[in-house]
């Protein structure tokens, strides 16, 4: 709408993010490339927290063998898993609010046209 206005495709827009190669830029911490290889699914009525980082997967490949298979939120380690439930909740819950149309606000206005916008560009490639 208002990107429109200006004369800018959005199609386009999304082409310059995709053509960009994120993991080649230097500005991005480690903590950045890790979740730019993240990935939250939905799957038979169970949440997937994918991570495909290097650091990360041979360090759960040694808590798996020292622990003889997965390792559940239960028993002594239970209070382990309360930080991750609470990021992963707290991280569906912004993804939801970038996501979800807004109910109120003017629907003309400015601002609802580039959330609009801006939802528009980033919505299939959350999903991916």
């Amino acid at each position: 709408m208002v990107l429109r206005e200006l004369g800018v495709d959005p199609d386009t827009v999304a082409a310059k993010i995709d053509a960009l190669d994120p993991e080649t830029t230097t500005d991005a911490n480690p903590e950045e490339s890790a979740a730019r290889r993240m990935e939250v699914r939905l799957a038979d009525g169970e949440v997937h927290l994918i991570l495909r980082d290097p650091a990360t997967i041979p360090l759960a490949r040694k808590v798996t063998e020292l622990s003889g298979g997965p390792v559940q939120g239960v028993g002594p380690v239970a209070g382990m898993f309360v930080p991750l439930w609470r990021s992963t909740n707290q991280l569906l819950l912004e993804l939801r609010r970038v996501l979800e149309p807004e109910s109120d606000g003017e629907e003309g206005s400015a601002a609802s046209s580039v959330t609009k916008a801006v939802r528009t560009v980033l919505a299939p490639r959350l999903r991916r």
